[in-house]
C-alpha cells in the first residue's frame, strides 16, 4: 500500500479481532504477508486514525464503495487464448452502458444480446466506465475503486465472462476509463496519500497529482497499473480514455505517453491485442502521433467535430457544446478536411480554416452517444430531436466515410426509450448539486420537464427495451450500411486517399465519391434544417441505386434529409 503520508497502516480482515500492522519502507510503501486469506476475504485498511477505509487497489466491492475490499482470484477459465482482435480499420463500434443495455443490467446479461450487434455488423463493443461507482446506477464516470468493476453489474469473473464470450463471437471489447478526475463520493485518496493535485482542477473536482514535485512517479505508477491491469486481468482490446486534455500534467513527459508506453511494452511481451483511444473533444494530431516520434501513441481518437457539424446543419444556432459550429459549411469543412477545431494538451481550441485532409481511418465519428444524449434535459435522441429520415441519412454519411463509426445503444433500432443522466449519490447535498451543476451547464436547455438525475426513475426509464419493438426498418437500413462499407473496406475502395467531395451547402447537399481502378460509387446525402420545406431536387449523380434511405424509392430525385448510394457506371 503506497500511503507515504501515513506513519501506521493497519489491515483489519473482516472476521478478525486485532488489526495486522504494515511495514513502512523509506519510499512510502506499506507492506505485509498474511498467511490464510484467500479469495473471498474482505479486508478493510487502516490509516493512522482514520477510520477503516477500502483498498484503493481493490479488485472487488461487494458492499460498495465504503465497504470492505475483497480478495479475488485472478483464475479463470479463458477460452480466447487464439483471439487476436480486430484491426482497426474493421472497427464498427458500438457503445453501450451495461447498467441500461438489458434489463437486468448485469454483465452477464449483456451476452444474451451480442447476436443481435453479430447480426447488425458491428465488430467492437465500448463499455462506458465500470470501475466501481456509489449508489445503485451510476454513468460510471464517478468511479472511486478503479480497479473494481461495479458491484451492481456482477463479480470480476461476470465481467470476464462477458469478454470472453465476446472474443467467442468475433466481437473486441473496449471499454472506457477516466483518469482526469475521481468521483466525489468514496474518494479517499486525498486522505491516504497525494493521489490529488492541489493546483489542477476539472470540471468535476481536483485532478490527480501527475505532475506534482513530490510523489509524483507513484501516483503515476498507480495509474499506469491500472490500465495494464484492464488489459491483462479481463483481457480488454483497447481503452477509451475519457477527456485527456483534461488530464492536466506540466511534467516533461505527460503521463498519456508514459500510458501508451506501458501499452505497448505490455502487447510485445503479452501477444495480445492492446490499444488506446483518446477523447481528445477537438483534433489533436499529435495524439496517434508514435512516441518515438514525439507524439502520444495513442491508436484512434474521437472527433467531436463530425457530430456537432451533422447536428448544426439540422438545428442551425443551437449548440451542444461550448464550440460554436456553423451549420452546413461546418459539415463541408469536416468531411473535406476532417475536423473543425484542433489544440493540444490544456489549450483552448482553435477554429481551423480548411486543410488538407487528415488521416481520418484514426478519427471515430457518431451522431449521437452518450453526451450527445444524456445532457439533454429529456435524455431524446436524434430520430426525436429531427425525424427517423434525418437518422438514416446521418447513418450513410457516417458509415460510409473514411472515419470508424460509433454508434450508440438503441440507435439502430430508433430506440424509443431516453437515455438520462443519472447518479445515486447518498449525500444529499452532493445530490442537489448534480440538480443545480446540470442546469448551470446546459443553460440553452428546458428543464422544467424529465425526470431529476438523481431518481431512480433517470435510470429504470434508460433502459433500451428489446430491439424487436423499435424500428425494424432502421434496423434494415443500419445492417445494410455496415455490409456495404466492409465490401468496400475489404476492397480497399473506403479510404481517405480514394474519396473526393463534392457539396452545395446552401442545398444541404454533400457527394462522397469513392474512385479506384476498379470502380466508383458516390454517397449522395442531403441534411436540411428540420424547420425547412426543402423541395426535391435532381440526383446529381447518374448510375445505378445501391442503397436508397426513402425505403427503396428510385425516383432519380433526392429529397430532404434522403441518402442515396449509387455504383457509377463510367465519368
Amino acid at each position: 500500500m503506497w500511503s507515504p503520508k501515513s506513519r501506521l497502516v493497519k489491515v483489519q480482515v473482516v472476521g478478525q479481532d486485532v488489526p495486522i500492522a504494515m511495514e513502512k519502507s523509506a519510499d512510502g510503501y506499506h507492506q505485509i504477508e498474511i498467511d490464510g486469506v484467500g479469495p473471498g476475504d474482505r479486508y478493510f485498511y487502516r490509516f493512522d486514525e482514520l477510520p477503516p477505509r477500502p483498498d484503493p487497489a481493490s479488485r472487488y466491492q461487494p458492499e460498495g464503495v465504503h465497504g470492505p475490499s475483497e480478495v479475488v482470484s485472478r483464475d479463470f477459465g479463458w477460452t480466447d487464448q487464439d483471439w487476436s482482435g480486430i484491426e482497426r480499420d474493421d472497427w464498427v463500434i458500438y457503445e453501450l452502458h451495461i447498467g441500461t443495455f438489458t434489463d437486468q443490467g448485469t454483465f452477464v446479461a449483456a451476452i444474451d444480446r451480442l447476436d443481435e450487434l453479430i447480426d447488425l455488423g458491428i465488430t467492437a463493443i465500448e463499455l462506458m466506465p465500470v470501475a466501481d461507482a456509489p449508489g445503485k446506477w451510476n454513468w460510471g464516470y464517478d468511479g472511486v475503486n478503479l480497479f473494481a468493476p461495479n458491484r451492481n453489474y456482477g463479480t470480476p469473473d461476470d465481467l470476464r465472462r462477458l469478454v470472453d464470450a465476446a472474443h467467442a463471437k468475433g466481437l473486441a471489447v473496449f471499454l472506457d476509463v477516466v483518469y482526469n478526475h475521481l468521483g466525489p463520493e468514496g474518494n479517499y485518496l486525498g486522505e491516504i496519500g497525494p493521489y490529488l493535485s492541489r493546483s489542477h482542477r476539472t470540471p468535476w473536482g481536483a485532478g490527480p497529482n501527475f505532475d506534482g514535485a513530490r510523489n509524483s512517479k507513484e501516483l503515476r505508477r498507480f495509474f499506469v497499473s491500472n490500465v495494464i491491469a484492464w488489459f491483462d486481468e479481463y483481457h480488454f482490446d483497447a481503452l477509451r480514455v475519457d477527456a485527456v486534455h483534461c488530464m492536466i500534467d506540466q511534467s516533461e513527459k505527460h503521463v498519456v505517453v508514459e500510458m501508451a508506453e506501458a501499452v505497448q511494452r505490455y502487447r510485445n511481451e503479452s501477444g495480445r491485442p492492446a490499444r488506446l483511444i483518446a477523447e481528445s473533444n477537438i483534433y489533436n494530431a499529435a495524439m496517434t502521433t508514435a512516441t518515438d516520434a514525439g507524439g502520444c501513441g495513442f491508436d484512434a481518437q474521437w472527433s467531436d467535430c463530425f457530430l456537432h457539424s451533422v447536428f448544426s446543419t439540422l438545428r442551425p444556432g443551437e449548440q451542444l457544446t461550448d464550440r460554436e459550429y456553423r451549420s452546413a459549411n461546418d459539415l463541408d469543412q469536416v468531411l473535406r478536411s476532417g475536423y473543425i477545431f484542433s489544440g493540444d494538451f490544456g489549450a483552448k481550441p482553435i477554429r481551423q480554416s480548411p486543410t488538407d485532409r487528415v488521416d481520418t481511418s484514426t478519427l471515430i465519428y457518431s451522431i449521437q452517444n452518450h453526451d450527445f444524449i444524456g445532457n439533454h434535459p429529456l435524455g431524446v435522441r436524434l430520430h426525436q430531436l429531427a425525424s427517423p429520415a434525418v437518422q438514416r441519412a446521418a447513418a450513410a454519411m457516417l458509415i460510409l466515410s473514411p472515419a470508424i463509426p460509433m454508434l450508440f445503444m438503441g440507435e439502430e433500432f430508433a430506440c424509443d426509450q431516453p437515455f438520462q443522466f443519472f447518479v445515486d449519490f447518498s449525500d444529499s447535498s452532493l445530490r442537489r448539486s448534480v440538480v443545480k451543476g446540470r442546469r448551470r451547464e446546459y443553460p440553452q436547455h428546458d428543464w422544467s420537464e424529465g425526470s431529476s438525475p438523481v431518481k431512480p426513475a433517470a435510470f429504470h426509464d434508460s433502459k433500451i427495451g428489446n430491439r424487436a419493438d423499435g424500428d425494424a426498418s432502421m434496423v434494415d437500413w443500419y445492417r445494410s450500411l455496415i455490409s456495404l462499407r466492409k465490401q468496400w473496406i475489404s476492397s480497399g475502395l473506403l479510404c481517405d486517399a480514394n474519396l473526393q467531395l463534392e457539396s452545395d451547402p446552401n442545398q444541404g447537399v454533400f457527394v462522397m465519391r469513392y474512385r479506384d481502378t476498379n470502380q466508383s460509387v458516390a454517397v449522395v446525402v442531403r441534411l436540411n434544417p428540420i424547420a425547412w420545406d426543402a423541395a426535391p431536387i435532381p440526383l446529381p449523380i447518374d448510375g445505378k441505386v445501391v442503397l436508397d434511405s426513402n425505403k427503396g424509392d428510385q425516383s432519380q430525385q433526392l429529397q430532404a434529409n434522403h441518402a442515396i448510394v449509387v455504383r457509377v457506371a463510367s465519368d
